[in-house]
């Protein structure tokens, strides 16, 4: 059987449902895996050329997933589409990743005096959505686990 990490990493995308912070420093995130549908939309492609291709859409109730850390060193929301890939950073997965380098790590070192004796031992998760990707750093494993969708 997969484990989150694994099942998250099995869609061809995801959507950052909800965002929010249920208590002082602690965060949770809604991630919605993703697909292509099999409803054609068709859109013009230039003048007079019409193209028809699937919309991308929640796949289903189990493609909904709660991740929450009880306690984080820092965290931001990037806009997707003005992100780009680096060859710099070293990451492991695709949409839910697990940095052991990386830029927001390096930024994270020289804005905070977080080490690994305080908070302790830290890692850089990062949650690589459609028009999202919120990166998060913290000394605790996300807990994550399968949730209704959001109304």
């Amino acid at each position: 059987m997969m484990n989150f990490f694994e099942q998250i990493n099995s869609y061809k995308y995801a959507y950052l449902g909800h965002i929010s912070e249920p208590e002082d420093n602690c965060l949770r995130l809604v991630i919605e895996g993703a697909g292509v549908s099999d409803n054609k939309i068709a859109k013009l492609a230039g003048i007079g050329v019409k193209v028809s291709s699937g919309a991308i859409e929640t796949i289903g109730s189990d493609s909904v997933y709660e991740v929450y850390f009880d306690s984080y060193i820092g965290y931001s929301v990037r806009d997707e589409s003005l992100s780009f890939p680096d060859d710099y950073e070293v990451y492991e997965g695709k949409i839910f990743g697990i940095y052991s380098k990386s830029h927001y790590l390096d930024f994270i070192s020289k804005a905070s005096f977080a080490s690994s004796e305080h908070p302790g031992p830290f890692k850089h998760y990062a949650f690589h959505c459609l028009n999202h990707i919120v990166d998060v750093v913290s000394a605790d494993q996300p807990i994550i686990k399968r949730h209704p969708p959001t109304a």
